[in-house]
């Protein structure tokens, strides 16, 4: 079979910290930074891989060295408007910062210390269309408008 290779050009749109999102009345929430063995030694709710494989693996690889294992849940919806688990401090969930700025009633969010960032790319062809050119400025421009990037 033949084909031809083709090639893409990333551009990074937004680099973030990983958290976890804990209740407010938490042991935790009263942290400025948490450890990643403290938080894994909570259940942590993570998205259904087969919603959302991407953010599930780069979440999930974070707990993957820690001894004992982690303890992991899915929700039963994709979407859990309540969020019980995590209002009755059952539960942890792992998140991007982005998770800070909507702070559903109750939750709180907190970096983990040492954990690797989260980083965002618009990936487009190599060999740009004049589409592909004014997608990639207004994603740049929207990136720097919302802080997403230094400088």
């Amino acid at each position: 079979m033949t084909g031809r290779l083709v090639r893409h050009a990333p551009h990074t749109l937004r680099r973030a910290r990983v958290g976890v999102r804990p209740a407010q009345h938490h042991p935790l929430a009263e942290r400025p930074e948490i450890e990643i063995a403290d938080a894994a030694a909570y259940a942590l709710r993570l998205p259904d891989r087969a919603a959302n494989p991407v953010i599930h693996d780069q979440l999930s690889a974070l707990f993957r060295d820690i001894r004992p294992h982690p303890r992991f849940r899915t929700p039963a919806v994709s979407f859990d408007i309540s969020q019980r688990d995590l209002r009755d401090g059952v539960a942890l969930a792992p998140a991007g910062e982005a998770a800070a700025t909507v702070q559903p009633a109750g939750l709180t969010w907190r970096p983990l210390r040492g954990a690797p960032g989260l980083t965002f790319h618009l990936v487009l062809p190599r060999e740009q269309s004049p589409l592909h050119r004014r997608v990639r400025a207004v994603a740049e421009t929207l990136a720097h408008e919302l802080h997403w990037l230094p400088g």
